[in-house]
């Protein structure tokens, strides 16, 4: 008889991740197994001890964890009942027996049979004449348990004269926490309405990075302004002393002080000023041939901006007030017209999903779309993400560093919705004749059309999503000014609602408990969804 126990649990080794491990070997450094190293490990060993047996094999999993929640049982048993049907299943979960014996524990035994009958089971005569007598006999500690037994964690709608509290008639907010009600009201109230905040950690988060590296693109954009350079005329060398300077200036500021505390950050600041400096030559690549322009680096949206809040108006009476901050907006000419594109810098890469737009999930750049165009009378080029990564080309061959480069402006292109207009497309990147561009999400094909792989929108198609859009702001902010803080968090394919959450241990949401489900968005395609929003327009 051979035990074993699968899938292993993994471990984090060390400082190293894959991508690390994967190109020290390639240069013919061998350290431990990578995670997929590991799972083709498993694999092999779970096949040659399935192998083993020669009279019976004996499979067992945990229904329950420690603290009696239902737990998944592995992958391959829903894979060896597949190849077996006939496969016996068994439980060796037996019924508790419930006695009488001391006064303590027949209270808490009496409990459990009373629970049990609430779930269905039947009742023993004796067990209600000793319900009845400890009802008499302990009243209030009786009725507190009982009560505890039909409780559930169902968030209460918040009063209107406490939401005025909180909000006031007018709601002034930002996108980003329409997004963040939209993906769990009730985390949105534990965040924006009571305000609680988690206990700082001595750590570098993402959060660090991403401001960190949204500070450098800005202050080197305004360094060019102050020193009147042409950005097209730089040179990587000129460009690589211009970050690192403005890099080493800002970790002299207090507020940085975590970057330079020990040797671990200061190596990982050697790595982050490394991942700016290719974040910021791709940009640079992106502009030199490209007719669009920036016309504003963390552009605002406020009272005393360029750009004035965003106003809308409430079928109730009430009016919202939107504020926030784009990171970046460019406009290129084309004959009498002005064509103006929304570019957002992310820590990570990041797509336009229409299926989350239209559920209120990614609305944030449509918005500030829909208002540039409406205030600057600009016509809609598009919306972009551009990911600041560390981009590692991964290749058997060797490769020329000019192979390398293509490869890094490749894994860098910008990601979003764009015009479906050829000539706008060219404007984005006027090097693309025929092929995919390095810049944007299109491609010209021979004839010298779009290819059907371009993430594209006609200009109708555009104003109908902004459309769309306005009125998921709406109805979002008339569900938080109706104080409707339900723990509903939404499920979209792989994601959720609770994945990155910090009120788990508040709400306890658990879609085995029985009011407890998640907020399904149906996955459609591209094509339905236009559909969908051309019907709604009629």
């Amino acid at each position: 008889m051979n035990d074993g126990i699968f899938p292993k649990s993994k471990k984090e080794e060390g400082y190293l991740n894959d991508k690390d491990r994967s190109l020290l070997e390639q240069n013919g450094i061998q350290l431990a197994k990578t995670t997929l190293d590991a799972i083709y490990e498993d694999q092999f060993n779970m096949y040659r001890t399935l192998t083993i047996p020669e009279e019976k094999l004996l499979l067992s999993y945990c229904s329950s964890d420690k603290d009696g929640k239902s737990i998944r049982s592995s992958i391959m048993l829903k894979k060896l009942k597949r190849i077996f049907p006939k496969m016996i299943e068994k439980s060796d979960i037996v019924s508790k027996q419930y006695a009488i014996t001391n006064e303590k524990a027949t209270f808490e035994e009496a409990l459990q049979v009373y629970e049990q009958y609430l779930q269905g089971n039947e009742m023993d005569e004796k067990w209600k004449k000793i319900l009845i007598y400890f009802y008499h006999k302990k009243k209030k500690e009786f009725i507190r348990a009982i009560s505890g037994m039909n409780y559930t964690n169902k968030a209460e709608k918040i009063s209107i004269q406490n939401i005025k509290k909180m909000y006031g008639t007018n709601l002034k907010t930002t996108i980003s926490r329409l997004e963040n009600y939209r993906k769990c009201p009730f985390s949105f109230h534990m965040t924006y309405g009571l305000k609680l905040k988690e206990n700082s950690d001595f750590q570098m988060t993402t959060i660090d990075t991403g401001s960190f590296m949204h500070e450098v693109i800005d202050l080197f954009f305004q360094y060019l302004e102050d020193k009147n350079l042409e950005l097209k005329a730089l040179s990587e060398e000129q460009t690589q002393q211009i970050v690192s300077q403005i890099v080493d200036e800002i970790l002299q500021t207090s507020r940085y002080y975590l970057f330079t505390s020990s040797a671990k950050f200061r190596m990982m600041t050697k790595r982050l000023k490394k991942v700016v400096l290719e974040s910021m030559n791709y940009i640079i690549y992106s502009l030199k041939y490209s007719d669009f322009k920036p016309i504003g680096h963390e552009v605002e949206f406020g009272d005393k901006s360029d750009y004035k809040p965003i106003k809308l108006q409430l079928e109730s009476g009430e009016s919202i007030e939107i504020v926030g901050k784009i990171d970046r907006i460019d406009v290129g000419k084309l004959n009498e017209k002005e064509y103006v594109r929304i570019i957002d810098y992310k820590s990570s890469v990041k797509k336009v999903d229409l299926n989350e737009v239209v559920s209120g999930l990614q609305i944030q750049l449509i918005t500030y779309l829909d208002a540039i165009t409406k205030q600057d009378d600009f016509e809609p080029a598009g919306i972009l993400y551009l990911g600041l990564v560390d981009h590692i080309v991964q290749e058997k061959k060797n490769l020329s560093e000019q192979e390398i480069q293509q490869r890094i402006r490749k894994n860098f292109k910008m990601q979003g919705l764009i015009l479906a207009d050829v000539t706008v497309v060219k404007m984005m990147d006027n090097q693309l004749e025929q092929g995919d561009s390095d810049v944007v999400p299109a491609g010209l094909v021979k004839d010298g059309s779009l290819s059907k792989k371009s993430n594209v929108a006609s200009k109708e198609e555009f104003e109908m999503l902004q459309k769309s859009v306005q009125n998921q702001i709406k109805e979002i902010s008339s569900q938080i000014l109706k104080g409707n803080i339900a723990i509903k968090p939404y499920s979209h394919q792989t994601r959720t609602g609770c994945d990155y959450c910090k009120y788990k241990t508040i709400c306890m949401f658990n879609p085995n408990i029985k009011g407890n489900e998640y907020d399904y968005i149906r996955h459609k395609k591209n094509e339905e969804i236009w559909n969908e929003i051309s019907e709604n327009e009629k």
